[in-house]
């Protein structure tokens, strides 16, 4: 059967990754069966299949009002999701890029894994365990600086990285597990490639010059990152792509974080009540509407930059609560393809920004591990 990418140009054909989402977290606070059409959230086996998406990375996110121990074991709890999801011959874990690409072929979807924020790797034998269950990166942290890594919504600690977190991420590096700088401090940016000598990925950050919010990274970056092998593979979020819905999401930002105060204040700031807020909150405040081209000129504008080699997607589709106009879920990465090869862009590079590159990093990182 065709994929639904190669029936827009047969050059399409191939593995699909996108590089960010939060279905485990999802899962977590909302239970669902992914062999099911889902009516919420935006990833389901039947959405990845209409996409042609066959190997989404979910996310095992730990939140930054969690300590190193508490953090661990709630990345656990989310691996321990994403296992009762596997259906052998449908959707499967996944942790090289052979089986990436022997999945794909067979028609399967198969998970990446990786670990959002880095906080619990100072915890003993996280980080083998990491390896061992196939986390193949890790976000170093979130939107919190911690005990290693600064990141870039909050003041910096350590100019980049502490001692502790440059052999963190060499470490990382002996293991086969990329280093993945989104949501880091610019320093830290530049500290983690200094520290690995090896390709990184920013899993989901956009670009900066046309949407100026510190999770989106600016031109120089964007060339380090490229000038060291790795990808920066573009976030869908709508704050992140548009100045008008950057400010709104300022906005209801400030009230979730008085929310949250208050809750802190009373000793009742937990995972749960943490996502509620959030979901509340934004429900209750939406963002103007942003289009699927505005996401393709943040697309583009990283290929001008980097150069199509360094370029992919990681839509953080499950941990963003709006989406852009005509790409609301997975189903909707034919309409992605479309709109760039309607933009100018040839099916070979279309081709490996839906896949190629991400998978060359990945397995550069398999070879330099031992």
């Amino acid at each position: 059967m065709t994929s639904p990418l190669a029936a827009l140009h047969p050059a399409l054909a191939g593995p699909v990754v996108d590089g960010h989402t939060d279905v485990p977290t999802r899962l977590h606070h909302r239970p669902a069966d992914l062999g099911e059409r889902l009516g919420d959230g935006h990833v389901d086996l039947p959405r990845l299949r209409e996409g042609g998406v066959s190997s989404p990375v979910f996310a095992l996110y730990v939140p930054s009002i969690l300590d190193a121990e508490a953090g661990w074991r709630h990345a656990l709890a989310l691996y321990e999701e994403v296992e009762r999801q596997v259906r052998p011959g449908e959707l499967e874990i996944v942790a090289s890029e052979a089986d990436v690409r022997r999945t794909a072929a067979a028609g399967v979807v198969g998970v990446l894994l990786g670990l959002e924020n880095g906080l619990p790797l100072v915890v003993d034998g996280a980080l083998a365990r990491c390896a061992a269950l196939g986390v193949r990166y890790v976000t170093l942290t979130h939107i919190a600086s911690h005990a290693w890594c600064d990141a870039s919504t909050d003041d910096a600690v350590h100019g980049g990285m502490s001692d502790e977190g440059v052999k963190i991420v060499r470490e990382m590096r002996r293991r086969g597990i990329l280093v993945d700088v989104s949501h880091v401090s610019d320093d830290a940016v530049l500290h983690a490639i200094d520290a690995v000598r090896a390709p990184v990925v920013a899993s989901h950050s956009s670009a900066r010059a046309l949407c100026d919010h510190p999770r989106n990274l600016p031109d120089s970056l964007v060339r380090e990152i490229a000038r060291a092998g790795g990808v920066v593979m573009a976030n869908a979020y709508p704050a992140f792509l548009d100045e008008a819905a950057a400010r709104a999401n300022a906005e209801r930002t400030r009230e979730i974080v008085r929310r949250m105060e208050e809750l802190r204040a009373e000793d009742a700031l937990d995972t749960a009540s943490y996502a509620r807020i959030g979901r509340e909150v934004t429900s209750a405040s939406p963002l103007p509407p942003v289009p699927l081209s505005r996401y393709v000129d943040h697309v583009l504008h990283l290929v001008e930059v980097a150069g199509e080699e360094h370029v992919g997607i990681g839509t953080d589709f499950d941990g963003i609560s709006e989406t852009p106009e005509g790409f609301e879920d997975v189903s909707r990465f034919p309409a992605l393809a479309r709109a760039l090869l309607d933009r100018g862009l040839t099916p070979p590079v279309v081709r490996l920004i839906l896949g190629e590159n991400f998978l060359r990093v990945l397995a550069d990182a398999e070879r330099r591990a031992g």
